[in-house]
Order: structure tokens, then C-alpha cells, then sequence
């Protein structure tokens, strides 16, 4: 119960009655009054509030000896009024203040009860409370929120405040701020406050105030990053999503600790990269505050070489010796970089993986045609497309010197010359047959006949080889010969030995001049050993371990006989044929 509140005076809105003793008769002397009883307790004392400011009382008649009587009531110890009625009204209140009043009866006499029990009430409270004002809010670590404001005012006083978030009530205090509970970051939030009274009186909501929750945590971990080749100059990547309290905004894929791309799905690409290089990515996630999760694992790829280098430009060829060539070229390109080259020489691999743009290739045969290819090569086993170029070794070396070159008549105007072959490092391309210190006769072969010349003279021959370089030995003979009488017979000339199989020779001339004659076959020098009249000979049987020599003479039917032709010596078992 509330203390009695200050007394005020009472506005009685019921008559007030005095008593006073009646008059004696005239002429008579006084009579003593009787004494008589006081007034009976006023009983069954009611309060009730009507208003803000008025609280009505009533109660029970007194019974008094005098008749009538009046009413005094007090609220607490200060009466505030008199009435003969059995009811009053107490005005000008404090509103939402409770008041207890008692009631005594006073009779004509003056006498009075005894107070009756008391009865108390309250004045309504009808008016609310001033709305709140200064209303602030605040962001706090946490995820929370501190709203303060200023007190409010009331006629009776405020008990407490309500505060709301988003037309819902989320608090109600006492005191003049509040610690919100958790709230989603990065939104702003808006508040009202309302003050209430004992009376439940609520005053107008505050104006509001907001504050942004500041999103201070940052997303999970990206997971199961993938990395993966597509071709020499992309890299695809891709991983599962990371969770955040307000959402990702971004992922951030990093590259040696530098960021390389932004995404905002769990995959995306890296073109522009080398080939046959080793990529590794770290992903992370980051939300709109900024706050961005530690780097997931990396993952790796190799992007793969599939470009072959440039082919080698200017490919030269160029002899240094009778053995040996040089190749020399342009470097080729490589957008990774040229590991080597690859010689060939015909098809077959000479040089593999060498390091250097130039190339001796040695040990070959002197004045050869070689045909080279020279292709790049790269790390990844790509070759590049072949530059071809050919050379021819040079030929330094000259042929042998023919050997026992003769030189035999053949008829008044004809000198046959025979000798042995020569040998070359390379090849004998040729003969050159001079006489006089002039070519008289290029030849392929180791004889040569020459026509239209004097009888009866005798005429002396050198011969040398050449090969295809124009190396030119040195000249064998000389070998000399006389022209024949024109009165004698034409010999045969350019006798053979031909090799029909391993165990039979064939000897083999051009006929004399003159017909009907018959062939002397002579062996080593002076027996005849047969007669023809064709132009070959087969001297099987007649051949031994050792080499044989033979010529041939024309014989007419008068026996006369032209001189021999030219000497050839055959060995079967087998041998080397020479002839001369």
C-alpha cells in the first residue's frame, strides 16, 4: 500500500450538519441534561475510485440518543470532511495514488464515536507515459546491439519500457537501455521503445533508431579444390562451396600467393598460361564484408606440350674434307624451349638431342653425296618439321696409276692400247690416254683404239685416271707401238677374258679387218694352244692354279699371220682377270 498522500482539503459534496442542545422553557430553571450514549460506530466503510483525481466513500448509519448526526471522515489522520449523508466524494487526487480513509459519527451533543474500520482505494491512472526520447543504438561485438535512450515522464510514475524490433517485442526493461540478443549481420536493424506505467498506461512509440550488425565472420574453408589441364595454355578449376553466416560474394583463387581470378561459382578458368609448366591454386572464399576464409589446400596441374619448335632455318651443308661435312643452321623457337636437334643422314639418326646449331659428320667416304635432315626438339618429345639439305664429300685423293699399259698394232692405221684398272678412294670415273703430252682419248675403259694414223710409225702412250672430282693420277708408261705395214694383215685387237661362272673363262676380241681369216690362240707368250675362226675362245681345261696369259693372231689362208693383240691373263680357281 502506497503512504497516505499529503492531505489536501476535501471538497464534501454532502450538507454539513452541526447539533446544538435544545432551548429550556421560559420561565423555567434549566434541567441537567441526561447523559446519554455517543453515536454507534459508522460501519461497513466503502473506497472507491471514479477518476483520476476523486475517490467516493460510503458507509452504514449510526445509531446515535440524540437522533441525528453527522459524519466526519479522515483520509489517514487529516479529516477533510463533515457530512450528515452516508457518503462523500474526496476530490483533487493524485492520480494512481491509493488513499485510506475512516469515518466517526458526532451527535447534536457533540459527542462523537469511535473511527469505523477503514477502507482504502486508488485514483486511476489514465494517462500515459511521455514516449521515450534520444533513442540510440549501437553495435557491439557479438552480434549484438546496445539501445539506450532517455527516461520518459509520467504523472505517477513509469514502471518500465517495451522495446520493439520490427513490430515485434523483443524486451522489456526497467532501466533505460537494453542489450539485444544475437542479430543476423550485415543487415541493418531498426528499434522502438515505449514507456508503460504501473497503470498500464503505454506511451506513443519512440522514434527509431538502427544500427548495421557488422558481419565479422568470415566463410568456411573452400573443399575438394580440383585443378586440371585443358590443353597447353588453360587450367580448369573447381571446388564445392563454402558456408557463411550472410552468404559468399566471391571466391579468390590464388597463384603463388597473388591473386590470379575472382569467381563466384565454385569453378572457373585461367587461360594466357605456358605449356609444360606445374600450376598450383589455393582457393578461398570471402563474403561482402570482406572477411575471406584461409586458403584451402592447393591443388596442381601440368599444363602439357603439344606445340612442336620451329623448324631450323637455313640449313648448309658444306664439305671441310674428304671424310667429313658440315651442317650449320638457324636456331629454331619453342614456346617452351628447344631441348636439341635430331640429325639424319639418309633416314638413319646420326645426332639425337644435340645441343648445338652446327654438326660435323665425320668418318664418311670421300666425294659422296649425303642428303641430311635436321629436325628440333623439345622437352616433350615434339619434333619440329625436317630442313633438308644435301653435300657431296670432298674428293681429294687421286686414282692409282694405271699399270703395265701396252700398247699393240692393229693394222697400218690402228694402234690398240690395253692396261691394267686403276683404284680410287672414291671411284676411277675415266682414263685420259695421251700421246705427245696430248689427251688423245677420254675412255671408261682400260683400252682404247686409235684410228687413222700414219703406217709404219711408231707411236709411244701414257695413260692416267681421273675421278669425278677431276683428280687425276699419275700417267703410267709410256707404252709404245709401231703402225703395221699396210701390207700386212689387220690384227685382232681388244682381247678379253670374260668370266662365264666360277670354273670357266671365255676369251673374247674384235675380228681383224679382214675377212676369212682364221684366230691363233697363243698361251704365255709363244704355244698356241688353239685355232677359231670366230672370235672367242674357251680355254677351260687348260687353266691352272696359276694366271695364264694370252694372245691372238689373224692367219690367212696363205699362213701369213698380223701381229698378236694385246695380252690377258686369267687365273680360274678363282682369280682376278687382267689384260693389257
Amino acid at each position: 500500500m502506497a503512504p497516505p498522500a499529503t492531505p489536501e482539503p476535501a471538497t464534501v459534496t454532502a450538507a454539513t450538519v452541526t447539533a446544538a442542545p435544545a432551548p429550556a422553557p421560559a420561565g423555567q430553571p434549566p434541567v441537567a441534561p441526561a447523559v446519554l450514549a455517543p453515536p454507534s460506530v459508522p460501519g461497513g466503510l466503502r473506497a472507491t475510485a471514479q477518476s483520476a483525481s476523486e475517490i467516493a466513500i460510503a458507509w452504514q448509519p449510526s445509531l446515535s440518543a440524540e437522533g441525528a448526526v453527522a459524519y466526519e471522515f479522515f483520509r489517514g489522520d487529516v479529516r477533510v470532511g463533515r457530512t450528515e449523508e452516508t457518503r462523500a466524494v474526496d476530490s483533487k487526487l493524485r492520480p494512481g495514488t491509493q488513499y485510506c480513509y475512516t469515518v466517526r459519527a458526532v451527535d447534536l451533543a457533540g459527542r462523537t464515536s469511535a473511527p469505523g474500520a477503514s477502507a482504502c482505494a486508488q485514483t486511476l491512472d489514465t494517462s500515459p507515459p511521455t514516449p521515450p526520447s534520444g533513442l540510440a543504438a549501437a553495435a557491439r561485438p557479438g552480434n549484438v546491439a546496445e539501445i539506450t535512450w532517455s527516461p520518459s515522464e509520467d504523472d505517477v510514475g513509469v514502471t518500465g519500457y517495451e522495446v520493439f524490433r520490427a513490430e515485434a517485442r523483443v524486451a522489456t526493461v526497467k532501466g533505460t537501455a537494453v542489450v539485444s540478443e544475437k542479430l543476423a549481420p550485415a543487415r541493418e536493424h531498426c528499434w522502438t521503445v515505449r514507456a508503460f506505467d504501473a497503470a498500464g498506461n503505454r506511451s506513443e512509440a519512440s522514434e527509431p533508431a538502427c544500427a548495421t550488425i557488422p558481419d565479422t565472420t568470415p566463410p568456411t574453408v573452400p573443399t575438394a579444390v580440383m585443378a586440371r589441364a585443358s590443353g597447353e595454355h588453360v587450367v580448369d578449376l573447381a571446388w564445392e562451396a563454402s558456408g557463411d553466416d550472410v552468404g559468399v560474394v566471391r571466391y579468390e583463387v590464388q597463384r603463388a600467393g597473388a591473386p590470379v581470378l575472382l569467381a563466384t561459382e565454385g569453378a572457373t578458368r585461367e587461360r594466357g598460361l605456358l605449356p609444360a609448366q606445374r600450376y598450383c591454386y589455393a582457393v578461398r572464399a570471402c563474403d561482402a564484408a570482406g572477411n575471406c576464409s584461409p586458403p584451402a589446400p592447393e591443388a596442381c596441374a601440368t599444363t602439357p606440350d603439344l606445340t612442336p619448335p620451329s623448324k631450323p632455318a637455313t640449313l648448309e651443308v658444306s664439305a671441310r674434307s674428304d671424310v667429313a661435312l658440315e651442317l650449320a643452321w638457324a636456331s629454331s623457337t619453342d614456346e617452351v624451349g628447344v631441348t636439341g636437334y635430331e640429325v639424319k643422314r639418309g633416314g638413319k639418326v646420326v645426332a639425337a638431342g644435340h645441343p648445338g646449331i652446327s654438326f660435323t659428320d665425320s668418318g664418311l667416304r670421300p666425294g659422296t653425296n649425303h642428303c641430311y635432315a635436321v629436325m628440333a626438339l623439345d622437352a616433350a618429345g615434339n619434333r619440329s618439321a625436317a630442313a633438308s639439305a644435301c653435300a657431296t664429300t670432298l674428293d681429294l685423293t687421286p686414282p692409282s696409276r694405271p699399270s703395265r699399259p701396252a700398247a699393240v698394232s692393229v693394222s697400218s692405221s690402228q694402234l690398240f692400247l690395253g692396261w691394267d684398272r686403276s683404284t680410287d678412294d672414291v671411284g676411277v670415273a675415266g682414263y685420259e690416254v695421251l700421246r705427245d703430252g696430248r689427251v688423245v682419248a677420254t675412255v671408261a675403259v682400260t683400252r682404247m683404239r686409235e684410228r687413222d694414223l700414219p703406217a709404219n710409225q711408231e707411236l709411244c702412250y701414257t695413260v692416267r685416271a681421273f675421278d669425278a672430282a677431276g683428280n687425276r693420277s699419275e700417267p703410267a708408261g709410256p707404252a709404245c707401238a709401231r703402225t703395221a705395214d699396210p701390207s700386212q694383215l689387220t690384227s685382232p685387237s681388244d682381247l678379253r677374258v670374260v668370266r662365264v661362272s666360277t670354273t670357266e673363262v671365255l676369251l673374247q676380241w674384235e675380228p681383224s679387218e679382214q675377212g676369212g681369216v682364221l684366230y691363233r690362240i697363243y698361251e704365255n707368250g709363244t704355244r698356241s694352244v688353239g685355232l677359231t675362226r670366230g672370235n672367242t675362245f674357251n680355254p677351260s681345261g687348260r687353266v691352272g692354279a696359276q694366271a695364264d696369259c694370252y694372245r691372238v693372231a689373224a692367219v690367212d689362208d696363205q699362213s701369213r699371220e698380223s701381229p698378236r693383240s694385246n695380252e690377258v691373263c686369267a687365273l680360274l680357281f678363282p682369280g682376278p682377270v687382267t689384260q693389257r
